[in-house]
């Protein structure tokens, strides 16, 4: 008996070990490790959608397989199929996995039983939808590039802002006498393909501010951190303290409002965290912004091994750190943001399982001034303009006053 004790001790002990070897190899590989390449399965949804039915003015998805899309959740956002693409709006029912949705516009053909993806970049123009990345909408300019004039008819110039190691490229937009918005871009993101910047770019040019679209360390075809890790926030933030620096000496502009959007949240507020009495911005705009990364790993965590018991993550945290030399405790800057007085717009959906809506719930629940939050429901991550186009526009707008 005492040997068979003994036994399952030891295959415990080994389960334990290889467990938090393995969950600790994934966090490295998906989320610090720059030259990780194998996206695919990293959680974004393509072609994992089917058509059940087209009837006048609606759609019916089979959405069994879509672990990670939007077709489940309130606003407007594209289909597309081999052949031609939809843009749908609202829920009208959910049966199992069958919903069938509104559709506002109807392009090409679409196929009963055929495999199709979803979309969320979308724009408006003259009240008419178009979807990026499809043949009437390609978004890209001559030479392969998404640019602010290829996405949003939008005329820019490429510059280099100077960090501490080296030269970094950005998209400036050309039109606005008020200020400029840094757009910081999220998670594996590139200032190529920020999509969220280029979209509304031409919204500020309205409102009499230019965009600034930057890189930092470890972009493709930019410097990379020393430490061989994305850092999310912890050495980031010195980029973004030159791409100010940058805008302070060669524009000069009346105010500058920093926009973090899902993993750009760590580098604007480890900002904060660094020049906590800084009065070099005027206001910050956050969009499902990531303000502690392991709280980000823990609701990745959950949502793609719902078998893991809960207990087992704070093990897991400890495993990579030794593993990897990081210090996740380094990452959270929710106290900067909470103490911080420079004035604050938070875009979040609480159906989002890239980045807990939990974070941006302790920041409304702890900051008492300079704090607006708008928190939509049953919206995904990076959605909250196709919730409410309009809502999400006047809120912007309404904060960019607010600065004066």
């Amino acid at each position: 008996m005492k040997k068979v004790i003994t036994g399952v001790g030891i295959l415990v002990l080994l389960g334990i070990l290889g467990g938090g070897w393995f969950f600790s190899g994934v966090t490295y590989e998906v989320g610090l490790n720059p030259e990780f390449e194998n996206t695919s399965e990293v959680g974004v949804a393509e072609d994992r959608v089917t058509i059940e039915n087209i009837t006048q003015g609606t759609i019916s998805l089979n959405v069994e397989e879509e672990m990670w899309g939007v077709m489940l959740e309130d606003g407007v956002y594209g289909v597309l199929g081999a052949n031609g693409s939809a843009v749908v709006n609202k829920i009208i029912s959910l049966e199992g996995d069958i919903i069938t949705r509104e559709i506002l516009q109807l392009n090409g053909k679409l196929e009963i039983g055929e495999r199709v993806a979803s979309s969320a970049l979308l724009k408006i123009e003259d009240g008419v939808y178009s979807i990026l990345g499809t043949d009437d909408y390609e978004g890209i300019d001559e030479s392969g590039k998404y640019t602010p004039k290829s996405v949003s008819n939008t005329d820019y110039e490429y510059i280099e802002y100077e960090s501490d190691l080296g030269m970094f490229p950005a998209y400036l937009t050309s039109k606005g006498d008020t200020g400029v918005v840094i757009f910081v871009h999220g998670f594996r993101g590139a200032f190529e393909r920020d999509f969220t910047a280029m979209l509304r770019a031409p919204d500020f040019e309205s409102l009499g501010f230019r965009s600034m679209i930057i890189s930092y360390r470890n972009d493709a075809n930019a410097p990379k951190d020393p430490s061989g890790l994305y850092q999310y926030g912890v050495t980031e933030w010195i980029d973004l303290d030159n791409a100010i620096k940058y805008v302070e000496e060669n524009i000069n502009p009346e105010k500058i409002v920093l926009w973090g959007t899902s993993g750009g949240g760590g580098p604007v507020t480890s900002w904060l965290q660094n020049n906590p009495n800084s009065d070099r911005v005027d206001g910050i705009i956050f969009e499902a912004p990531v303000i502690s990364f392991w709280e980000s790993v823990e609701v990745n965590g959950k949502a793609r091994y719902p078998f893991i018991p809960e207990l087992f993550f704070p093990y897991i945290k400890l495993f990579t750190e030794i593993r990897y030399g990081v210090d996740f405790d380094t990452m959270d800057f929710r106290e900067a943001l909470v103490k911080s007085e420079v004035p604050v717009l938070l875009f979040h959906g609480d159906d989002d399982e890239w980045v807990p809506v939990d974070m941006s719930d302790y920041i409304a629940a702890n900051r008492r001034t300079n704090f607006t939050y708008i928190r939509m429901s049953n919206v995904g991550h990076v959605t909250s303009w196709n919730a409410d186009p309009v809502r999400y526009i006047f809120e912007i707008e309404k904060f960019l006053e607010s600065l004066n």
